[in-house]
């Protein structure tokens, strides 16, 4: 199960994945940005994260985040 993360937590383990990922604040909705990878099994994709200062960033984001990049279970761990 996924521990809570801030949305800083959130983009450091991303990239100290893989440092491609890029993180952009045009494209969301509201206090939303846009984390991107140019390349998941051959094709760009794109999710999007909230970024609300020292509030935590819900289980259910961080699974789709992982599902969408096809990230490892244990990333959030």
């Amino acid at each position: 199960m996924a521990k809570a993360l801030t949305y800083q937590e959130v983009l450091k383990r991303l990239k100290k994945h893989d440092r491609r990922f890029a993180f952009y604040a045009s494209g969301g909705k509201g206090s939303h940005q846009m984390i991107e990878h140019p390349d998941i099994n051959g094709e760009a994709r794109s999710a999007p994260i909230p970024c609300h200062k020292g509030k935590t960033v819900s289980k259910g984001v961080l699974g789709s985040i992982r599902r969408a990049f096809d990230l490892p279970k244990d990333i959030w761990e």
